[in-house]
């Protein structure tokens, strides 16, 4: 997620004004721009929607700063709308703790402020179908989790711990004279971290079916989860749009009118085991 909120930061900063590459030349005047970010999950109501606006360029971007925490924010499914309200304590933050989100049903966004109306709509996916055996053994053969599903975004997955009991010795992890990393991050796709399971960036596993753990990745004995995420259109296309070269600063793919950010949404299955 660093990466992701690096480049919503760059072009926050930029006010989506159009720039030349001539470094002599003007950046043209700054526009103000309305900002959404928002992440719907299926199975949980809806909260962490941030509102905000763009800065200029030669300011240092504050998330702060830049809250709107008056706007109307608003979520129609089905025929009704819910508005959200604001989060104390979060500046530029709404929630609706009434509305649980539904694999399948298209979810429609509007936010009004002094700066217009921005909108935005997503289809939640269907959770795919994650499936791995109950144990791993250090010492033994990979761990492979396998998942079915269909996705217009792709997957990211992501490793957690339940239960952490006592280290793996290294000497068992890796032999006498071995060494390396233990796996003590547990993130994969939605935190963005390069650790030992990811090896790339997070949009490496966006049509992957599979994937392996090894007993090397872990430090300790005890229970983990992986979940695997079905994303919906709105966030694989601006996972995909973001993978460029940064000089070029090509807007990536928001999805959303009268604005920019990110309205996306969903859904995860998950397998639990132990490892021993």
């Amino acid at each position: 997620m660093k990466k992701i909120q690096w480049i919503f930061c760059l072009f926050l900063g930029l006010g989506v004004a159009g720039c030349s590459t001539a470094p002599t030349e003007s950046l043209g005047e700054f526009r103000e721009t309305v900002y959404v970010e928002g992440y719907l999950r299926a199975g949980n109501p809806v909260s962490g929607l941030f509102v905000g606006t763009t800065m200029p360029l030669s300011s240092v971007y504050d998330r702060d700063a830049s809250a709107l925490s008056d706007a109307l924010v608003t979520i129609e499914a089905d025929g009704v709308s819910y508005e959200l309200s604001p989060v104390a304590d979060r500046p530029g933050y709404y929630e609706q703790p009434d509305l649980i989100i539904e694999s399948g049903k298209t979810y429609h966004l509007s936010v009004t402020t002094g700066l217009g109306v921005a909108t935005a709509q997503t289809t939640v996916p269907i959770a795919p179908q994650v499936s791995g055996a109950s144990a791993l053994l250090i010492g033994g053969d990979a761990y492979r989790v396998t998942w079915e599903g269909e996705t217009k975004g792709g997957y990211v997955t992501t490793r957690k711990s339940v239960e952490l009991l006592e280290q793996i010795p290294l000497a068992t992890q890796f032999g006498r004279f071995g060494g390396g990393f233990g796996g003590g991050v547990d993130t994969t796709g939605l935190g963005a971290l390069r650790d030992s399971i990811a090896q790339a960036d997070q949009w490496r596993f966006l049509q992957g079916s599979s994937l392996s753990l090894n007993p090397g990745q872990f430090s300790y004995y005890g229970i983990y989860s992986f979940a695997v995420y079905a994303l919906d259109e709105n966030y694989g296309d601006y996972l995909i749009s973001s993978a460029q070269d940064e000089a070029a600063l090509d807007e990536p793919r928001f999805h959303v009118t009268g604005g920019i950010g990110l309205f996306a949404s969903m859904a995860a299955d998950s397998v639990v085991f132990r490892v021993e």
